[in-house]
């Protein structure tokens, strides 16, 4: 018997025995949401404010990061929500 054969066999004798046994494929599950503000390129901040940056993960942005908002840059610096 060939390798080709043998896999075919038993993909044959596996499909045959789902049905038999009456066992259904189960579905991925869809990944949970992180709670993350997505970013957004409408001009308006992607953050609420820092803590809400910060509790994301993110400090320190800089102005050439999507989600840099200059009112979110204090002292000007070109970076938004320093840590």
């Amino acid at each position: 018997m060939t390798i080709r054969a043998l896999f075919a066999a038993v993909a044959i004798a596996t499909t045959a025995w789902i049905h038999a046994s009456g066992v259904a494929p189960t579905a991925l599950a869809e990944p949970e949401e992180a709670g993350c503000t997505e970013v957004s390129y409408s001009g308006t901040c992607v953050y609420k404010n820092c803590t809400d940056a910060k509790a994301h993960g993110r400090c320190s942005i800089p102005q050439d990061d999507p989600a840099y908002c200059s009112k979110q840059d204090r002292d000007g610096d070109g970076l938004a929500c320093e840590c």
